[in-house]
């Protein structure tokens, strides 16, 4: 099995994580990803497994989402320590999200995002999306 630079990633892809050792809390939309879209990406995939070291770690297709808003990445600050700590987050960042989808601002659905090409981001590939509403 191949071993990655970081730690985390490591013992995620060695199914040493036990649940509930990390927790995060990420605004996403499309999710899952239709299935037109997740075909294309299992197929890409492929072609990604197959010319990249066995190092580099390729999500798999359930993983897909586009990203709003990343408020607590799951690899900073630590666990939340049982239900109790999991439900005090909660409770934080409930009304926050709450008023912000009663914002004139906030997107009504449905509307429409374009996949674009990957990049590379650091050390990720990420896609990202154009909002063609």
């Amino acid at each position: 099995m191949a071993s990655w630079a970081n730690p985390t990633v490591d013992r995620l892809a060695k199914d040493e994580v036990p649940a509930g050792e990390f927790c995060g809390l990420v605004v996403n939309c499309s999710w899952p990803m239709p299935a037109d879209v997740v075909a294309r990406y299992e197929a890409f995939r492929g072609e990604l497994v197959a010319a990249m070291p066995a190092e580099a770690y390729i999500y798999p297709a359930s993983t897909l989402h586009c990203t709003a808003c990343t408020l607590k990445a799951f690899t900073s600050g630590g666990p939340l320590a049982g239900a109790e700590a999991r439900d005090a987050a909660r409770a934080r960042w409930e009304p926050v999200l709450e008023a912000a989808r009663k914002m004139e601002a906030w997107p009504a659905a449905p509307f429409h995002l374009r996949m674009r090409a990957p990049t590379l981001e650091g050390s990720a590939g990420i896609f990202r999306f154009e909002d063609v509403d």
